[in-house]
């Protein structure tokens, strides 16, 4: 009788807290020096909620917040049990059920921004049926995001609209958002590990929930990587239940960190670290030096996928790209789809396997300082299960083995499409095993960055955007975008996450007449990238009258300033610097403008400039031009449309 009473008092008593936490009680309000303030109550429906201000602008106003763990709704009935400060500044909250059940929310918060993690105990498999967590903005706020159908290899072409009127919608991370009041916000996840990544799903006006997608393809096929044998697999299936367990040695599922970015400006918005902040931290028996270990190493590379003939994957072909690259100082040759079957194409094979031309190739290549990269698809394409592919853990590491014997320096591993948790424990198990071989990687066909490359730092690029390889399908697999407002939205979206594969610069049928050539020429400043790949054709890079422009660009930067001339859709115009050298890189969007920007970005001081611009009349032609400049004078351009210039400034 006595355990009874004592039964119903504890949960009597559950229930007052409750009650009193409804009426308006607040779980916690973090305050101080930080301009970013957090709230996290519960509503009057007993619903824990986050609200959000940044420089004392509320941002976000109760947005729900809690997890559907086997159908359990963690962060409804939720009491509030402890809050502690832990390492790294992280606030970890620890809330109980009406049932008993407990779970923990971690936060922390940054001068720009907020992120958020659950974790919930679990001594095995859970199955997760939904996300709470969401986001709502004030009315009016502007939305740029890229939408459905969706399919994670090529994002589709970028939205712009009121966030009132997205209801309904798909926004893949990074979304970005403008504030009635100026603010700009980004969303997306960080520290994707042994968890299904997840997008943002408009379900009112003014809100969007982070949410589960599975392309419908795979599902219906029953293959859980690699590409469905159809077309087109872009249809999705939303809120799709999966299941989760405890990474080894651990009794609790932890999800992604949860990262809603806050700045005053676009070069605030581009500058934010974030993500970087919440990244585990690389191994150090894998990565003794972090990013700085010895054998990666950054730089640019050439293909032949997009620009070349029938003989395109030929070895002589590939050599005759080794040559142009050692006389541009460029650092290495990818290798692209097709080299695997050298045994059935290659002329002069005589008997030879693919990895004896492959090596063949290698030699000829470091006898001239360039590094040969090879692409791999990670799992059995469409539907071809006689290809294990990069699935299998033996197959897997008997061809990063070979690899690495015959001097191949990276990989570009091709076909994930897909974010579920089998999918990302994959893509994490071939870059600790490549790590072993000490190779580089790229993931192509792939989800968006979510920090991965600051824990694995062979990690490169990811794809995860609409590309050049896209110009050339119009009427077939990956329409374009209409590329200047394009080009002039992604340096603020899909770039505040990483870097891409975009394989920028092209001038020939790759380049869209919508832009110039001087567009795509500065491209290769703008859309930055640790491995970063020119899709243009050998012999027009040696010719190109900005030849100067493409040997020495940079592919780590020491410091980025977005100008306040930039306006996401219209016009991107950043200074890049790396060592004593800034480098001013502008792409313009669909009108034609007279471009008048201030050179306060350079330390005081004269300086010379050599310019690439466009050619008034003649979209296809780049002037090259020297000036002397001083820090703070004006520069006066005259754009086209789809226009742009990039300008190489240094001290004299």
């Amino acid at each position: 009788m006595n355990n009874r009473i004592t039964k119903f008092l504890a949960i009597a008593l559950f229930l007052l807290n409750i009650s009193q936490v409804a009426k308006g009680e607040a779980v916690d309000a973090v305050t101080g020096a930080t301009p970013v303030k957090l709230k996290i109550e519960a509503n009057a429906d007993k619903q824990l909620v986050l609200d959000v201000s940044y420089e004392e602008n509320s941002v976000i106003r109760e947005a729900p917040l809690g997890l559907n763990v086997d159908h359990r709704l963690l962060g409804k009935d939720a009491q509030q049990l402890s809050k502690e400060k832990k390492e790294n500044n992280t606030l970890v909250y620890e809330f109980q059920q009406v049932d008993g059940s407990r779970f923990f929310l971690d936060a922390r918060i940054f001068p720009d921004g907020i992120a958020l993690r659950y974790r919930v105990p679990a001594d095995g498999p859970v199955c997760i049926y939904g996300e709470e967590t969401s986001f709502i903005f004030p009315s009016q706020t502007k939305a740029w995001y890229a939408s459905g159908p969706f399919q994670y290899g090529w994002l589709q072409e970028y939205q712009e609209r009121e966030t009132d009127h997205i209801e309904g919608e798909l926004l893949a991370p990074p979304a970005t958002f403008r504030l009635p009041n100026g603010i700009y916000a980004a969303i997306t996840e960080a520290n994707l590990f042994n968890y299904h990544g997840a997008v943002l799903l408009g379900t009112a006006p003014n809100c969007v929930r982070f949410g589960y997608v599975e392309n419908k393809g795979h599902m219906e096929t029953g293959i859980v990587t690699g590409l469905p044998p159809t077309k087109y697999w872009h249809e999705e299936v939303r809120d799709i239940p999966w299941i989760v367990s405890p990474k080894e040695g651990s009794r609790e599922i932890v999800t992604p960190w949860r990262v809603l970015m806050l700045a005053k400006d676009l070069n605030g918005l581009v500058n934010n670290r974030i993500i970087a902040q919440v990244s585990d931290q690389p191994d150090k028996t894998l990565f003794p030096d972090g990013a700085k270990t010895d054998w990666i190493k950054p730089g640019r590379a050439t293909f032949t996928w997009l620009v070349e003939g029938n003989d395109r994957l030929s070895i002589a072909n590939h050599k005759k790209y080794v040559d142009g690259c050692a006389e541009l100082g460029i650092e290495s040759v990818v290798v692209d789809d097709g080299w695997e079957l050298w045994q059935q194409t290659e002329k002069e094979a005589n008997g030879r396997t693919k990895w004896e031309m492959l090596k063949e190739l290698v030699d000829y290549a470091r006898e001239k300082n360039v590094d040969i990269w090879v692409w791999r698809a990670s799992s059995p394409r469409f539907g071809n299960k006689s290809d294990i592919g990069l699935v299998d853990p033996a197959e897997r590491a008997g061809f990063l083995k070979k690899c690495a014997e015959v001097g191949v320096k990276g990989l570009k591993i091709d076909f994930f499409h897909t974010e579920n948790a089998f999918t990302v424990n994959l893509m994490e198990n071939i870059l600790k095993d490549a790590a072993k071989e000490k190779l580089m990687v790229i993931f192509h066909g792939v989800n968006k960055p979510t920090g991965d490359s600051y824990t694995y730092p062979n990690l490169l690029a990811k794809e995860a955007v609409r590309g050049l390889e896209c110009v050339g399908g119009e009427n077939s697999w990956a329409p374009g975008p209409p590329w200047p407002y394009h080009n002039t939205v992604l340096p603020f979206t899909r770039w505040l996450v990483g870097p891409a594969d975009y394989t920028p610069m092209n001038f020939r049928a790759f380049c869209h007449p919508s832009v110039t050539f001087a567009h795509q020429l500065s491209s290769i400043y703008m859309f930055t990238s640790p491995m970063l790949i020119f899709a243009a054709d050998m012999e027009d890079m040696l010719s190109s009258p900005g030849r100067s422009f493409i040997e020495s660009v940079p592919v780590t930067w020491d410091e980025t300033v977005v100008l306040p001339e930039s306006e996401i859709g219209k016009l991107a115009a950043l200074a890049r610097r790396k060592g004593d050298v800034w480098y001013l890189t502008v792409l313009n969007g669909e009108e034609p403008k007279m471009l008048d920007i201030k050179l306060d970005f350079l330390p005081k001081g004269k300086y010379k400039m050599e310019m690439a611009s466009d050619t008034p009349g003649n979209r296809k032609l780049i002037e090259v031009k020297d000036s002397k400049v001083r820090s703070g004078q004006r520069l006066k351009e005259e754009l086209m449309s789809g226009g742009g210039f990039v300008a190489r400034i240094s001290r004299y």
